[in-house]
């Protein structure tokens, strides 16, 4: 299958000129050789976007993102009127005026470059690892809270390191990242546990799958009595998925497992050195 060379740019909701900030909210793609022109832009699921900006309302969002709607529209149509004389250089020209650097509430990165067979499905792709973040799983996440909260535990003076380890026996047992061991005796686990999944359900269903796991090793005297999850919480303004997170928390708890904001490096500090 023959591949040609698109160009493609993330489109980005920066509505705090002073401190830079932003949350991707789309994708737009060009193929200049076959006359593509193609967007994506998140008007269904906002919550991410909005929730990290979370002192603007969510129609301050939409209404940014309806105009860059609007212009990507106007784009298109001069993209389908392009001359046939010179066209893959005058697209060019079109896509490179499109990104320029701009102030603005939406703006762009800057252009990428790839190689595809099918120019649809590579925004279609490019859009759910940008915007959807489809490689941030509950692993993901988690692997990044570990990398921070391991730098943390290795700047203390601790009589034995943490380090991952599987914890049961030959029965059931759970993989930890982090582990403290001396001699032969588990002494502390700490894990960093993502609770701000898009959904309720989602929160729900990792969360349960976790507390099944506790228990079972609860039951049968595989753990240590300290066992801290270091927990990263939706935001408290999202009732439904704050619930959801609040009431995970309570079980874990109830299994004599302590629980902390992912954050809470004195919290953290005072458990791994107690």
């Amino acid at each position: 299958m023959r591949l040609v060379a698109c160009r493609y740019a993330v489109v980005q909701f920066a509505p705090y000129r002073e401190t830079g900030e932003f949350a991707n909210a789309g994708v737009v793609l060009m193929c200049p050789e076959s006359g593509y022109f193609g967007f994506k832009l998140q008007t269904r699921r906002t919550k991410r976007i909005t929730d990290f900006f979370d002192e603007l309302p969510r129609s301050f969002y939409v209404r940014a993102v309806k105009a860059m709607e609007d212009e990507l529209l106007r784009v298109a149509d001069v993209v389908a009127k392009a001359p046939s004389t010179g066209r893959a250089a005058y697209l060019r020209q079109v896509f490179d005026s499109l990104i320029h650097p701009r102030e603005a509430l939406v703006r762009f990165s800057a252009s990428r470059a790839v190689m595809t067979a099918d120019p649809v499905a590579e925004l279609a792709r490019q859009f759910e690892h940008c915007v959807e973040r489809a490689f941030a799983t509950p692993e993901y996440v988690e692997k990044a809270m570990e990398k921070r909260i391991k730098h943390l535990l290795d700047g203390l003076q601790l009589p034995a390191p943490f380090a991952p380890l599987r914890v049961g026996d030959d029965a059931f047992y759970a993989n930890f990242p982090l582990v403290q061991q001396q001699g032969d005796s588990l002494t502390k686990i700490i894990k960093p546990f993502r609770l701000n999944q898009d959904e309720p359900v989602d929160i729900y269903e990792h969360g349960d799958a976790w507390l099944q796991k506790i228990k079972r090793l609860r039951n049968r005297k595989l753990l240590p009595d300290d066992v801290l999850f270091a927990v990263k919480a939706p935001p408290l303004a999202d009732a439904k998925r704050h619930a959801a997170f609040k009431e995970i928390c309570s079980d874990l708890i109830k299994l004599d497992v302590q629980t902390v904001d992912e954050d809470a490096d004195r919290e953290i500090t005072d458990f791994a050195l107690g």
